[in-house]
């Protein structure tokens, strides 16, 4: 485990900034009293305020009808792809409200970045954003038969990370060469066991998973494994993974576990902890000296990944 604790102003400006913005948005029901538009224009507007990267350009493209945005560094080093599914709780995010973010790991990295929308809940429910990233990673492959390919995201994005790798494995269709999710929930039972840590988390509490869970599968087994990727029995096929979470957040023990369980199977398997710092901060991207650390951490272990020979994990 890598443990990153954070002291930089930088990031004591963004947790203030992030406390304030959000209060703890906790599900409690009445979604049709809900105005969706709103919220998600509203949650998009802290992202249009990031700077984008100088030396990126970008393309709208289409991957078997799903919409998405390939951000493309002027210092490509290769064909390898980095496919990110953005966060928002599954009821809120966009393709463009990620260019920012993604254009700092373009650069980094040095590889294209294809972000993508996919169907978001109320009005889509479960299957609908699993089968979307499913179709967009299928055709991203199917454009660079010959590239490898990292799926990363933050929160519902690193949940959907993992839901399409089980999905992906179970149907035996080409499966992500490895992964990068940032603060993923990854058992939606309510069974985890969140108490032996002190939880401070402003933008996911404990009580409003069960409701969000209500909303997005509605009368789904929660121990299905593309809801819950902890029951799913082949997680030894699963690739490499790098995963981040804080230490303080709610969704600490869905990483922590999901850690051991891969950890146990055999599977190459890291776990950043955050200190001091909170939810799905890896989107600050080059705001703080801490989420620097943390893209260099992931990129040195996708070109890791990216170096093995082809058909070995």
């Amino acid at each position: 485990m890598i443990t990153i604790e954070a002291t930089s102003k930088e990031m004591k400006k963004n947790s203030k900034i992030v406390g304030s913005a959000t209060g703890g948005f906790v599900f409690k029901g009445g979604y049709d009293k809900v105005n969706w538009k709103l919220l998600r224009f509203i949650s998009n507007i802290g992202y249009s305020f990031m700077p984008k990267e100088k030396g990126v350009s970008y393309k709208k493209i289409e991957l078997n009808g799903i919409k998405g945005i390939m951000v493309t560094p002027d210092n490509i080093k290769d064909e390898n792809l980095i496919m990110y599914i953005h966060g928002g709780g599954l009821v809120a995010g966009s393709a463009s409200a990620t260019k920012a973010y993604c254009s700092m790991i373009a650069n980094r990295a040095g590889r294209r970045v294809v972000t993508i929308d996919y169907r978001l809940a109320p009005e889509n429910v479960f299957p609908a954003a699993v089968d979307d990233c499913e179709t967009a990673f299928l055709a991203l492959h199917e454009m660079y038969p010959d590239s490898k390919i990292c799926v990363t995201g933050e929160s519902g994005g690193g949940y959907l990370t993992f839901a399409l790798t089980v999905r992906t494995i179970r149907k035996n269709e080409y499966v992500p060469d490895c992964l990068l999710p940032q603060s993923p929930l990854c058992d939606l039972t309510g069974n985890l066991d969140r108490s032996y840590y002190e939880i401070r988390d402003n933008t996911v509490k404990p009580e409003g998973l069960g409701p969000l869970m209500d909303m997005f599968a509605p009368g789904v087994d929660r121990k299905n494994p593309e809801l819950s990727c902890a029951y799913f029995d082949k997680l030894d096929s699963f690739p490499p993974v790098m995963m981040s979470c804080d230490a303080n957040e709610t969704l600490r023990a869905d990483a922590e576990m999901m850690y051991e369980k891969l950890k146990e199977k055999g599977v190459d398997c890291e776990l950043i902890m955050l200190v001091n710092t909170f939810h799905a901060c890896s989107t600050l991207g080059n705001g703080s000296p801490e989420t620097i650390q943390l893209m260099e951490e992931n990129i040195r272990f996708m070109e890791r990944c990216f170096s093995q020979p082809d058909g070995t994990r």
